[in-house]
């Protein structure tokens, strides 16, 4: 056996100090026998708080004051796409600071990575907001403001009537999205009330995922083992809060994954079924940042994979883009 392939990927940490050893769980009587402190998901919450900072001043740059908090209202689907948008960057720069083995990881394995994740963390944070409002009718967004899922047709307004079917058709056609997201994340969320914790280990969990097409053996052993090392932290949190039946909590924390996963996907359905028939469409910078997906051939389009670092060093210029029309 080689000893390049033992060592690769065995300690993503590094050489670490005595204290810092890591934890085992022993398989007869499933004490924890060493403990670890808890790093790597402290580093993502300290982050988190920064990334909640900068929405602050990001988000009311199109508003009417910079300095007063403005009332949260419903928004339109032109209104979100943009925040989308915007968010894209926000949320790459908030993944490279969180996780330094991101970085790491070559171009396209990071563009792969980054665009799986999105739209899945967009509807996982969703959750964690109707939390924190304790409140699932409503669709809360990163900038404080909300879709209304009682009333999509104010969502689907267009105020120069161009779509080629009314805003009433669309909410039909389109009500799947907030159904599912309903139904898979903000009910199953609220109802586990989930702590921000568990909602930056479920983040870090959907972020590091495996099995992606175009996804090389060397990402997916580095996916293998942040997700051990995100588990082995979740077990020492619950170990810390005490609680007699922590591996079930844990077990139906980790459940909501797939259930997430299937209203990002509805989402993305949708949004692809509005880009195809041109209704209610996002606009083809959102497709092509956001999505990974080719809009047009015109003018010889790069590539899928690989435009994580041009795209991320442009963010602050993109963010403003959609900002100022």
């Amino acid at each position: 056996m080689k000893k390049e392939s033992i060592q690769k990927h065995r300690d993503i940490y590094g050489r670490r100090n005595p204290e810092n050893r890591a934890l085992i769980i022993s398989p007869s009587t499933s004490q924890l026998q060493v403990t670890i402190p808890i790093t790597l998901l402290s580093s993502v919450k300290r982050n988190y708080a920064e990334l909640e900072n900068v929405r602050e001043i990001v988000h009311r740059m199109d508003g009417f004051s910079m300095f007063l908090k403005p009332a949260p209202r419903g928004q339109t689907y032109k209104e979100t796409y943009r925040l989308l948008l915007r968010e894209f960057y926000l949320v790459s720069d908030w993944v490279s600071n969180c996780f330094p083995l991101f970085k790491e990881l070559p171009n396209s394995q990071k563009d792969i990575l980054l665009r799986n994740f999105y739209l899945t963390f967009y509807n996982l944070e969703a959750g964690f907001f109707a939390c924190q409002h304790n409140k699932i009718d409503v669709w809360f967004l990163p900038n404080g403001n909300f879709i209304d899922c009682q009333n999509l047709e104010a969502f689907y307004y267009d105020p120069h009537n161009q779509q080629p079917m009314t805003s009433a058709d669309a909410a039909r056609l389109f009500k799947g999205t907030c159904t599912e997201c309903k139904r898979n994340v903000l009910e199953p969320m609220l109802r586990e009330n989930v702590t921000q914790f568990e909602f930056l280990a479920l983040a870090a969990l959907l972020l590091f995922d495996t099995g992606l097409e175009d996804q090389s053996d060397d990402c997916m052993d580095l996916c293998r083992n942040v997700r051990t090392l995100i588990q082995r932290e979740m077990i020492q949190y619950y170990s810390n809060k005490h609680l007699d039946e922590y591996p079930l909590r844990m077990a139906d924390v980790i459940s909501l994954i797939p259930r997430v996963q299937k209203a990002a996907q509805k989402m993305q359905s949708d949004m692809e079924i509005g880009h195809l028939f041109n209704t209610y469409a996002a606009e083809k910078s959102f497709f092509e940042n956001c999505m990974g997906k080719e809009t047009s051939n015109e003018h010889n389009p790069s590539p899928r994979g690989g435009k994580f670092e041009n795209e991320k060093e442009n963010s602050v210029f993109l963010i403003i883009g959609t900002i100022i029309p």
